[in-house]
């Protein structure tokens, strides 16, 4: 039974325990559409992504993708309140793109102009991959189709941004187109009847993920998925964007192309491609020539065009790459060879600086001897004394009043010597007891008089220091 678009109902999340939610909608699409986006839909499918992306499949084999987010405030159903008096976010859907699926082969016809149009139709079911959130598959009465969404990933960084730019979304939906492979076809030829495929599964393996199908004959048919779709991986922390950076062909081309890598992908990239079929239950029963010979040209051709023309594309891209490498190769190898050569002429034109500048600094040096003496020698004849110098002579002054003091000390002692000497040889005399001295006396006495005398000789070359330095 076909279930229009137009009646698509969500239900709200806003009930309490042990009571339904209530039934929204119908949710409107935009861009909108004359037919409203077709009739026949057959089957939802909501990509376990943010913001979610809902796939719609209609019986003619047209998928739409569509991304689900907030309504305008201008739509009809803004109003739109719920029973209980409660306003709720009104949903819409953005169909960001829609694919067309080759449900059965198109043939050549005999004159081999244009394929011959099929209008063969049945109904799709729609499965998630558990390995790549960003692919799901699509089985129907003619066979297993496989869609990859690369598109998700930069959808997310778009609306996750504070950006408003609607052409680089515009363009976004331009480049970035989903990939269709065409997996198993149970159909090859008009006269087949079609076979559905009663069970479909997607396994892990050691090589990648696997898919599992049984047929409408019991047959169990398993093929490797080749291609699948990536998220980015995270950015380096050494790598930083370097707006200074001089511009060379390889930058160029890889800022034009986004990447080599994905350059030659999108090359190689195929519009279709010639599945695996599926035999005929009845072995009897043959093709005609007619349309088996329509079957392999269909696959010659696909060959030709979509694997072999590519590959030469792909090679000739590679082979321009490579020279284009080789002179650059080239160009940094002179490059480095000039670098090379100056090193040498800075190295011996840093030895020679490096000896002026000794050189340089011995005369400074000279410079500013010879300058010091000659300031010495004029503030040695100006009239007016520094401060420095009243400094000097105040301290000159100071020392001379403690020679004048050291010296009436030192004749004190001379003085009580020379008592003392008179003292020791009137020792006989029997009125005066004679004053020994006992031995540590006399080494104290000794030590002082030593200590003394070190001292004013110090003091006399200090004088004579200062009077030559005031003289000079």
């Amino acid at each position: 039974m076909a279930i229009s678009v137009e009646e698509a109902l969500t239900v709200s999340c806003h009930s309490s325990a042990g009571t339904l939610g209530r039934l929204l909608g119908p949710l409107p699409m935009h861009p909108a559409a004359e037919d409203n986006y077709g009739y026949d839909a057959c089957a939802v499918l909501c990509l376990p992504c943010a913001p979610n992306i809902l796939v719609i499949a209609t019986e003619s084999g047209m998928l739409y993708h569509c991304v689900v987010l907030e309504g305008e405030e201008d739509d009809e159903q803004a109003s739109i309140k719920s029973w209980d008096s409660r306003p709720d976010q009104i949903l819409s859907l953005y169909v960001f793109e829609c694919v067309e699926l080759e449900l059965a082969l198109r043939l050549a016809s005999r004159e081999g102009d244009q394929p011959l149009e099929s209008d063969f139709s049945c109904p799709i079911k729609l499965h998630r991959d558990p390995k790549c959130p960003s692919r799901y598959h699509c089985t129907h009465d003619a066979g297993v189709h496989s869609v990859g969404l690369p598109w998700i990933h930069k959808l997310h960084k778009f609306l996750g941004s504070d950006e408003e730019d609607k052409d680089s979304l515009q363009e976004l939906g331009a480049e970035e187109k989903c990939f269709v492979e065409h997996i198993l076809c149970t159909k090859p030829l008009p006269c087949r009847e079609p076979s559905s495929i009663l069970g479909f599964a997607i396994v892990s393996d050691i090589l990648g993920p696997t898919m599992v199908c049984i047929t409408e004959t019991y047959e169990c048919i398993t093929k490797p998925l080749l291609s699948t779709v990536h998220s980015p991986c995270p950015p380096l922390l050494c790598s930083k964007d370097d707006a200074q950076a001089a511009a060379s062909p390889l930058r160029i081309l890889s800022e034009s192309q986004d990447s080599f890598e994905r350059h030659v992908q999108s090359i190689l990239s195929r519009g279709s491609a010639n599945p695996l079929l599926l035999k005929a239950a009845d072995k009897e029963s043959s093709p005609p020539p007619e349309e088996g010979l329509q079957l392999l040209s269909r696959a010659t051709q696909v060959f030709r065009e979509e694997y072999i023309l590519k590959q030469d594309l792909a090679r000739e891209e590679i082979q321009r790459r490579v020279k284009l490498l080789r002179e650059q190769k080239k160009q940094q190898l002179e490059d480095l060879g000039y670098c090379r050569e100056e090193r040498k002429s800075l190295r011996e034109m840093a030895e020679r600086l490096a000896d002026k500048y000794e050189e340089a600094k011995e005369k400074q040096e000279d410079i500013v001897n010879r300058m010091k003496t000659v300031l010495r020698g004029v503030h040695s004849h100006l009239p007016v004394l520094s401060d420095s110098e009243k400094d000097m002579r105040k301290e000159l002054q100071a020392i001379q009043e403690q020679l004048r003091h050291l010296g009436n000390g030192i004749k004190q002692v001379k003085m009580k010597k020379d008592y003392q000497e008179r003292k020791t040889e009137k020792g006989s005399s029997p009125r005066r007891p004679s004053i020994s001295l006992s031995a540590a006396q006399r080494k104290c006495i000794q030590a002082v008089l030593k200590e003394e005398g070190e001292h004013i000789q110090e003091m006399v070359k200090q004088i004579n220091d200062i009077r030559n330095h005031v003289a000079f």
